[in-house]
């Protein structure tokens, strides 16, 4: 009986931690990093970014009553990153680390009904001397953004002894590992390059436990897809002001269900780059003095996924200048200050004459 409970308490206890039970808000607030449009960044230690979104199937069972039916979807949302204290599994500890929170939704997958919302969870956590061990489903990263091999066997190495595994195979190149006993007892687990827990399955006879998560959907992280025109005919441009229209392709690249709004653009001038600034309906580019010939028009576009240059080629007129028909600006100035010495000169004669 007593051996049943503690099985239970260890289950259970793994279960609230891969679906995300309910945890406190945290108390600190250095280093924290939240959404900031195209400037936001990822996470430090970990390859996510706030604002996206993951969504996972999970099966679930345990002994003939404890079920968490087929199509069950678990959505996480990651919201801000902070320096904070490990929760777990129900507590503040006193390892302190960079820890990341955001949102969980269990939706039925079949009727699209949320059946239960956590708010400010913490859902990955970091330190560099505690074994990565704690959060399976969003694992730290190095510098390059992919999961180093120590997290790897960290993880793979604690699930083992878990299991009281007696086999195994590991493939640290496409970071999964698969763990049996001679009995129909096994557990494969595998993880996308960037931590993502990609595939967990758990089966146990002894207590008849089967355990399954699949990841479902994660975010594209691609940079803007965008064109721009002018909007006079480029073929014939007269005059140096030119509008420019940007059309941006409609994307969700974090995941989030919504289409991206939040880019930033920068015109190249011929020397040198414009500040970045958000899109206006029209770009006003000015030319500047410069003579009749073909001029590329440089422009980048950029969300919190990267940059994206485009460029076209346009034919400039130069427009001539308005006046007499025939005469320099020069030659006129020239015309005027004789006309007006004779004028003055016949003045003087005029009234020398009459004295």
């Amino acid at each position: 009986m007593k051996k049943n409970l503690i099985k239970k308490i260890f289950l259970i206890g793994f279960l609230s931690i891969t679906i995300f039970s309910a945890f406190l808000t945290p108390t600190t607030t250095a280093q924290v990093r939240t959404y900031n449009g195209a400037d936001t960044e990822r996470f430090p230690y970990h390859s996510m970014y706030p604002s996206e979104v993951y969504e996972v199937n999970l099966t679930f069972s345990y002994g003939p009553s404890f079920i968490v039916p087929r199509e069950t979807i678990f959505r996480r949302k990651f919201v801000h990153g902070n320096e904070s204290f490990l929760f777990w599994p129900n507590v503040f500890t006193s390892q302190k680390g960079y820890a990341v929170w955001g949102d969980s939704f269990e939706i039925n997958a079949t009727t699209g009904l949320v059946l239960r919302t956590q708010f400010d969870i913490q859902l990955a956590f970091y330190n560099a001397s505690i074994p990565n061990v704690k959060y399976y489903s969003f694992l730290p990263v190095d510098i390059n953004g992919f999961m180093s091999p120590i997290t790897f066997n960290n993880v793979a190495d604690s699930q083992k002894a878990s299991g009281n595994y007696s086999f195994g195979i590991r493939y640290p190149n496409i970071n999964s590992f698969h763990f049996w006993n001679t009995t129909n007892n096994y557990l494969t687990v595998n993880y996308t390059d960037d931590g993502i827990l990609k595939e967990y399955q758990q089966r146990r006879d002894s207590d008849l436990l089967f355990f399954s998560i699949s990841l479902m959907s994660q975010p594209a992280r691609l940079p803007p897809e965008f064109s721009f025109t002018a909007e006079d005919d480029i073929a014939n441009i007269t005059s140096p002001n030119i509008k420019i229209d940007v059309d941006i392709t409609d994307a969700d690249n974090n995941n989030d269900g919504d289409t991206d709004t939040d880019y930033l653009y920068r015109i190249f001038d011929g020397s040198a780059w414009s500040n970045w600034t958000t899109i206006p309906a029209l770009i006003d580019y000015d030319l500047g003095s410069v003579p009749s010939g073909n001029y590329d028009i440089i422009i980048e576009v950029k969300n919190m996924y990267g940059i994206t240059q485009e460029q076209i080629s346009i034919q400039y007129t130069k427009p001539t200048t308005e006046g007499i028909p025939g005469y320099s600006t020069i030659l006129i100035a020239i015309l005027l200050f004789f006309s007006a010495s004779i004028i003055l000169f016949r003045h003087q004669k005029k009234s020398k004459y009459h004295k």
